[in-house]
């Protein structure tokens, strides 16, 4: 019983040095490719907007946000990305859909619930874009504050961003899962000045 509590704090204690190793190369990460986005580097992607599934959202009124979104200088814009709206056949596929699109999307890596990005596609799922989420409701967040964070959110993902999980001085990085809980945040939109940088592209 004694070496099996021994083997536990043991393996407890490597997966803490693990997770801190890796929290200080993911730091270092984005400081490099935040300087490189400071020495005036830019990407130019193409995007386009499509519907999947039965949509209950005004489809004009999204396709409006996310062009504001994309295009706002207080977004990816200030990592050095440059969005370009095509009528198709962009390398960005920002798409609004129905909970059973998005899961179909990749069954074991989105749920019906969620948006969810499989790249080169970004799937805002209709329901939350319509209703947001508890925790943001909760905040008394407003609709387009959510739906911004959720657009900036996913694009990330594209952009090659993983999730975070803590706030940086109590602003929640867009990268955080904000949908699921604010995790004692305060409920954030665009990304954290940590989060200008791109790779992948």
């Amino acid at each position: 019983m004694i070496d099996g509590l021994l083997s536990l704090i043991l393996s407890a204690e490597v997966g803490r040095t693990k997770i801190e190793l890796q929290k200080t190369n993911d730091s270092y990460a984005a400081a490099i490719l935040a300087e490189r986005a400071k020495a005036g580097k830019t990407y130019t992607v193409t995007y386009d907007i499509s519907y999947r599934g039965t949509i209950l959202a005004d489809k004009t009124e999204f396709a409006s946000l996310v062009r504001e979104t994309l295009g706002s200088p207080s977004g990816w814009a200030r990592a050095g990305v440059i969005f370009k709206e095509v009528s198709s056949g962009g390398r960005l596929h920002v798409v609004l859909a129905s909970g059973e699109q998005v899961r179909a999307a990749s069954p074991s890596g989105c749920s019906a619930t969620l948006s969810c990005t499989v790249k080169p596609y970004v799937l805002i799922n209709d329901e939350r874009w319509r209703l947001a989420t508890d925790s943001y409701n909760n905040a008394g967040q407003s609709l387009k504050k959510y739906r911004q964070m959720v657009i900036n959110h996913e694009v990330g993902h594209f952009l090659g961003h993983n999730h975070l999980t803590n706030c940086a001085n109590g602003v929640a990085p867009v990268m955080l899962q904000q949908s699921t809980g604010l995790r004692g945040c305060t409920a954030n939109e665009w990304p954290l000045d940590s989060e200008l940088w791109v790779s992948g592209l």
